[in-house]
């Protein structure tokens, strides 16, 4: 009997298994170390370890397996992340916009290569079918990574790419008719479409009812292991069940995604799923890298780059017309259609059924292969590009921007002016906060959103609501919004690469409005600062705010205490991030390195200290230091915001914060040369 033992088979797949990780360790360092997105080098370690370059992993279809519950998850956890009502709201995207952008592809697609060409015209609507699917997978990881799912932008595309995924059944159902076979039997026609029906009540059945009924029960438990399981059944049983209705297993991921995402689970449900939805991904990815044949680039390059620079054009063109039929902005526009710009998964498949039933040859199908995958290598790049092309559009043709009435038309009629009011850029859930307010205090304002349907709901709900469709990053929207007569500027939008565009733009028309901003990260606080912004707002700061209520809520400090502390640290943290405060200390002037370090620590004034008989002006902690006094605990009372004037006595005990070296180079002051100031402790110390 021949062939290798199962000693040895264990050996070379343990060898391959080691291989493929340095592999993977050694270019995704260098990705990151040259800036390459991960997804681009996971399809070139594919490329190195597949059949075709090193053979480190033979067994593709194993691979492929794996990968397609790479993409499960990836989907199912994005679904986690969606909102359910948002989708919902957003048919008209759905429908509309995906039947536009796949009907044109498919025409403009199919014209091409037939009338330039010279394909059959079968041939070439089969091609049509190939480059109208877009790989939802690779798109939403981008978007994913970039923190955009949440956007305009980003529900955009994700209700295009939905289409794409339910388009799948009528292009199944067309493909053998190009082949010239009698296709299906149309008198099973509408069984299937009972069948479709009836797993969306059951699915829409479950969301309401079994699913979170289920999960509540699991949830009593308290089992961890029997809590990840069944997610992963929920997960994977859905996609089974969309994959029986004759959709595609990832579209089933992502609506049990949703299922799940609109119970109390759906957190905990994310923290589980993310480790091993980052894996498999990457396997995935890999596995399509496999299915390169790098020879066929190198001989047949001239017809692998012209398929390419088809994909690209028709993609683009047509994705940027869609959005712009549907109303967007065109820094919308622009995005959507560079972001499409790439072939599907299911593309693929499509593809090898096109190859077993000798619609393409094997030469057409390897120089699709590697246009398809290299176009989807550059998909991070053609995201990342999106910005600089919008503006490089608006420099170049500057009479296409028409500023919006006040039904967001382009009619060019300016609404009635207001003077020392509120410029709003983003309507969303603080943005509308920041209305309400100032509708209660009587001050007006206007805003400025992308999203015509938010724009339509808000006018149906108030006519007399200023609210203009807009994108805030053209000087004629910030003008139809007087900016320059406004008093205040809030920035509040999710699309933080344009931030810093908004900021300058609004600097320069207006040199005297006060801007305040919301950002993600403190790190990005200091270079809108310069850009402009008087004061930012870090959802990271707040964050740690709130943790910290939290936390001295389990001390003895009384709640008024906590409150008035929680009203220091902000306007001491605040000082960081706003132009108009005093320089702060060459010790502080890194926020990240504050907050990211930031202490609460309670220090007894010793006898005989350089402290004690001080007063707190005297001590100076925050300017020379950088360490803020939050409290004062003498006796048994607490002196919450202590007046400048209030002298430090012997045995007081001062509650702090600021970074531990700052805190250090602090606590000479209190000590007597012999005693530790950390000694005797209160209980309402935290350090």
């Amino acid at each position: 009997m021949s062939g290798k033992s199962p000693d040895c088979m264990d050996m070379d797949v343990i060898l391959a298994v080691v291989c493929l990780g340095i592999l993977t360790i050694l270019l995704l360092f260098l990705g990151q170390r040259f800036k390459i997105p991960s997804i681009v080098c996971f399809l070139v370690i594919g490329m190195l370890a597949g059949p075709y370059a090193l053979s480190i992993v033979s067994d593709q279809s194993t691979i492929e397996t794996i990968g397609e519950i790479g993409v499960i998850l990836l989907l199912f956890t994005i679904g986690l992340e969606f909102s359910f009502e948002k989708l919902l709201g957003a048919w008209r995207v759905v429908v509309l916009g995906g039947a536009i952008q796949v009907c044109t592809t498919v025409i403009a697609a199919a014209g091409f290569m037939h009338l330039v060409v010279g394909l059959r015209i079968q041939d070439a609507i089969f091609f049509g079918f190939l480059v109208s699917l877009s790989s939802t997978a690779i798109v939403m990881k981008v978007l994913q990574d970039r923190g955009d799912v949440e956007t305009v932008s980003g529900r955009t595309l994700l209700g295009i790419l939905i289409f794409q995924d339910l388009a799948v059944i009528p292009m199944i159902l067309l493909t053998p008719l190009l082949m010239g076979t009698s296709g299906p039997s149309y008198s099973s026609l509408p069984f299937e479409i009972i069948k479709v029906v009836a797993i969306l009540v059951i699915l829409i059945v479950s969301a309401h009812w079994v699913v979170p009924w289920v999960m509540y029960r699991v949830a009593q438990q308290k089992n961890r292991e029997l809590f990840i399981f069944t997610i992963a059944g929920i997960c994977f049983t859905v996609a089974w069940l969309t994959n029986a209705a004759g959709l595609s297993y990832s579209l089933g991921a992502f609506m049990a995604g949703l299922i799940i995402g609109e119970s109390d689970f759906s957190i905990d449900a994310v923290s589980n799923i993310i480790p091993f939805r980052d894996i498999f991904a990457a396997i995935f990815f890999i596995s399509i890298g496999m299915l390169l044949d790098t020879s066929v680039i190198l001989s047949e390059y001239t017809i692998v780059f012209s398929i390419i620079a088809i994909i690209l054009v028709i993609k683009v063109l047509t994705g940027t017309f869609t959005v712009a039929i549907l109303g967007m902005p065109a820094r919308v526009c622009v995005f959507v259609g560079l972001a499409l710009a790439q072939i599907g998964e299911f593309s693929f498949v499509l593809a090898k059924s096109g190859l077993e039933s000798n619609l393409i040859g094997t030469g057409p199908y390897q120089f699709f292969l590697a246009a398809a995958i290299i176009t989807m290598a550059l998909t991070p790049f053609t995201m990342n590009a999106a910005t600089p092309v919008t503006s490089l559009l608006y420099r170049l043709f500057p009479g296409r921007i028409k500023k919006p009435d006040r039904a967001g038309n382009t009619s060019g009629e300016p609404v009635q002016e207001l003077s020392d009011h509120i410029v709003i850029v983003g309507y969303g859930m603080t943005g509308k906060s920041v209305a309400r307010a100032a509708e209660i205090l009587g001050i007006p304002y206007t805003a400025i959103d992308m999203d015509p349907d938010v724009v339509r709901r808000e006018r149906y709900a108030d006519s007399h609501r200023e609210i203009i469709f807009g994108d805030a990053t053209h000087r004629e929207i910030l003008e139809h919004a007087g900016i320059g007569r406004a008093r205040a500027l809030v920035v509040v939008i999710s699309e933080q690469n344009v931030v810093p565009g908004i900021i300058h733009l609004a600097r320069e028309m207006a040199p005297k409005i006060y801007i305040v901003v919301r950002t993600r990260h403190v790190n990005d606080a200091r270079h809108l600062l310069d850009l402009g912004a008087d004061e930012v707002i870090p959802e990271e700061f707040e964050t740690s705010v709130r943790i910290f209520t939290r936390v001295l809520a389990k001390y003895t400090l009384p709640e008024n205490d906590i409150d008035t502390l929680t009203q220091v640290i902000r306007g001491n943290g605040y000082r960081m991030f706003s132009r108009a405060a005093s320089p702060a200390p060459a010790a502080i002037s890194d926020p990240e390195k504050v907050f990211g370090d930031l202490r609460i620590r309670t220090l007894k004034v010793a006898a005989g200290s350089k402290a004690a008989g001080k007063t707190l002006r005297d001590l100076d902690a925050w300017n020379t230091y950088g360490v803020g006094i939050l409290a004062i605990r003498r006796g048994t009372s607490a002196i919450t915001a202590p007046a400048p004037d209030l002298p430090v006595r012997p045995g007081d005990f001062l509650i702090l914060y600021g970074a531990d070296e700052n805190i250090q180079k602090f606590l000479p002051l209190f000590g007597d040369g012999s005693s530790d100031p950390h000694s005797d402790h209160p209980p309402a110390s935290a350090g």
